[in-house]
């Protein structure tokens, strides 16, 4: 830590409107690691803690504060004399890493403790945000670790949290290694925000009008919120969603299935039109999400999270009309669709366009004609996904100082909004400290609503879907045979 504190330097990293859409939210993962040999010297706490001062040399950012400006801006201070070092804490656990395992790496398996935060990037008990929090846990008989590591989603989404936490690994597996002191990055990373307003072109496309609802139409209760201060907007969020009785379920959809999935609905589609998973998946998602809520509260389920939901939406509807369509957020990494792929860009830039859908049609019984409807409409809008489109889409984010609450706000007065993120492309079981890679993630914690598409660990094939939903709407989702025939629980 000394060798950290004593080079960094000052700055301050503006952060872009892009890097503000997904709001107060964290990026908190666990990643399990067996010591199927049982050595000693499994992932040691000394060099792994070396490691990662090492590698926050190349992420100073980690060790900022989030600053909000007078104009409800952002950006992240690194004060060399005032520094924010991300909370590192290591404990010990009596739970052996073969009972984890036997139980699907379900939570309720798992040590107490272990994700030090939840989904909002709120205070901690000195009225600090971390920026990053990490948490391992040693399991009974040195038979495995947990690693929890948190990163606050405005500077690092999910392609960014891999790289630095690959990064951390290959670091410490080249000190374990003995080759090299001190070792320098493997890669080079950039935090320049310019580099996207640098790569946008001059032609704009015009936005979907659901899209350009949610991100530019401002309210009372949006300007409200942005005006706060991280901290107590982050709290509040935080103390809301503990309300809610919200679980995160983990379904695999395997290879085969899947490719007869998309087969089936393939052939309910125009000629010519390519289908792909995601297409298919954000469809069938769609449908059942919106069936399991609709069932949820004709039973009476206390879908907290929804009724807090409907006052918002409410108070929108007066001032916006209500809605009859679901709206489905897909989250877009906009480093490809403007050539800044192989820069190494570290931020959130990250564009959520979304598909409306009649919730009428979404209730209907799910067959693949009308999952054909559904995916063809994603495939249109995905289709149009250019640099036009991103620079239309930062336009209207940039014209609005409220639009860092606009996703969480907006998207209430659509009945069973969605929001899906498609990351089965991340480098997500690389990261080997120096006794191989991690045997499975986990999502930890995120909004409501939510689904994120993960890759799965090696051999499986096939996609993992994390789901963060209320547990009336699970209980649903659990009596929807189509969906049960189609994807099997693991946790």
């Amino acid at each position: 830590m000394e060798q950290f504190i004593s080079t960094v330097k000052s700055q301050v990293i503006p952060l872009s409107s892009v890097d503000m859409i997904s709001g107060m939210i964290n990026t908190p993962y666990a990643s399990f690691y067996q010591n199927p040999g049982s050595v000693d010297d499994f992932m040691p706490s000394e060099q792994l803690k070396s490691a990662f001062y090492l590698a926050l040399q190349t992420f100073p950012i980690l060790a900022g504060h989030l600053r909000q400006t007078g104009d409800a801006r952002f950006s992240i201070v690194v004060d060399k004399d005032n520094l924010n070092m991300p909370e590192y804490l290591e404990s010990t656990s009596d739970i052996h890493y073969k009972d984890i395992k036997s139980a699907g790496f379900d939570r309720r398996a798992w040590p107490s403790g272990v994700a030090t935060v939840g989904a909002m990037m709120a205070p901690n008990a000195k009225g600090i945000i971390k920026t990053a929090n990490i948490h391992i846990v040693r399991l009974k008989d040195n038979s495995g670790l947990i690693l929890f590591l948190n990163i606050i989603h405005c500077v690092a989404d999910g392609f960014a949290y891999f790289a630095f936490l690959n990064h951390w690994a290959a670091v410490c597996k080249a000190i374990r290694s003995g080759t090299v002191e001190t070792p320098k990055p493997m890669v080079e990373f950039t935090f320049d925000r310019s580099i996207i307003e640098q790569s946008l072109p001059t032609e704009r496309k015009q936005l979907d009008a659901t899209t350009n609802d949610i991100f530019t139409q401002s309210s009372l209760i949006s300007q409200w919120l942005a005006w706060m201060s991280p901290e107590t907007r982050g709290g509040m969020a935080a103390f809301l969603l503990s309300l809610g009785n919200i679980e995160t379920h983990v379904f695999h959809i395997n290879d085969s299935t899947l490719k007869m999935l998309r087969s089936t609905v393939g052939e309910h589609v125009p000629e010519g039109v390519r289908m792909s998973d995601n297409d298919v998946l954000v469809a069938l998602l769609s449908k059942t999400y919106a069936q399991a809520l609709h069932s949820a509260k004709e039973k009476g389920g206390n879908v907290f999270t929804r009724v807090v939901g409907s006052i918002g939406a409410a108070a929108l509807g007066l001032l916006f009309g209500t809605e009859r369509n679901q709206a489905t957020g897909m989250a877009c990494d906009i480093r490809p669709r403007i050539g800044i792929a192989d820069r190494n860009y570290i931020g959130c830039p990250l564009m959520v366009p979304f598909i409306s859908n009649p919730l009428d049609d979404l209730l209907t019984p799910t067959t693949a004609e009308s999952l054909a409807r559904i995916a063809s409409s994603v495939r249109k809008l995905v289709d149009s996904l250019d640099a036009p489109y991103v620079g239309a889409f930062i336009d209207a984010v940039d014209s609005v100082s409220s639009s860092s609450v606009h996703l969480a706000v907006n998207p209430q007065k659509h009945p069973a909004a969605l929001f899906t993120s498609n990351q089965t492309r991340f480098r997500m079981f690389e990261a080997d400290f120096g006794d191989g890679c991690q045997e499975w993630v986990i999502f930890v914690q995120g909004r409501p609503g939510g689904v994120i598409l993960m890759p799965c660990p090696p051999p499986m094939k096939g996609v993992n879907m994390s789901m963060c939903i209320e547990a009336p709407i699970f209980k649903e989702i659990l009596a929807n045979n189509f969906w049960m025939s189609t994807a099997s629980q693991i946790n």
